[in-house]
């Protein structure tokens, strides 16, 4: 929960427009401006053995390559040291760098978090699931019912509607059924317009 401190503390809005100009690193001109001299630069900092020794560790671990890359461009963007569009154009080349060293190493590196096979809806489900049991657990704790509150009783339907999965077989059946000859098929496409 937010206090009422925590807004006090806060900057005022427009503060930073009040600072002073190129202050900081990113506001001035960056040092290099050349995607292929960042590049580079990338490439001979990461080529260190001694780096791709403690790089090998991170990625046998399990640390994925684009979370990586990102915290390391965004940090070059940070000191001045390039523009964040050179960094996007730069950072699919450092990327490939560091999975071709890797596998020097006999390391299989992870290029991303993100799973496809895995759907990312369910996380939402489980975390509403979970959201849900917390609160029916304080409204058992104060003893509040279904039948004495409406509010509850929604709880307990959502929580049972989110638990009930729906069969496979049943999705499967769904999708197999053919339009019947006598129902008009909608035209389809981008530019498809139905006739009257």
């Amino acid at each position: 929960m937010v206090k009422p401190e925590n807004f006090i503390e806060g900057p005022v809005p427009g503060q930073s427009l009040t600072a002073t100009p190129r202050q900081y690193k990113w506001e001035r001109s960056p040092q290099m401006s050349d995607y292929e001299e960042v590049t580079k630069f990338y490439i001979n900092k990461l080529a260190d053995q001694d780096v791709m020794d403690d790089l090998a560790v991170l990625f046998e671990g399990g640390m994925p390559i684009t979370p990586f890359v990102q915290a390391l461009t965004t940090t070059g963007v940070s000191e001045g040291l390039h523009t964040i569009d050179v960094s996007l154009i730069v950072g699919p080349v450092v990327h490939a760098f560091i999975k071709a060293s890797m596998l020097q190493y006999g390391i299989d590196a992870k290029d991303d978090t993100f799973n496809p096979d895995k759907d990312p809806n369910e996380r939402e489900k489980r975390r509403l699931i979970t959201a849900i049991q917390l609160a029916l657990a304080d409204a058992e704790s104060e003893d509040r019912t279904a039948d004495m509150d409406s509010g509850v009783a929604v709880l307990e339907e959502l929580q049972r509607s989110l638990s009930d999965e729906v069969p496979e077989d049943t999705m499967k059946q769904e999708e197999t059924v053919a339009p019947q000859d006598d129902m008009p098929v909608p035209p389809k496409g981008l530019m498809a317009r139905e006739t009257i």
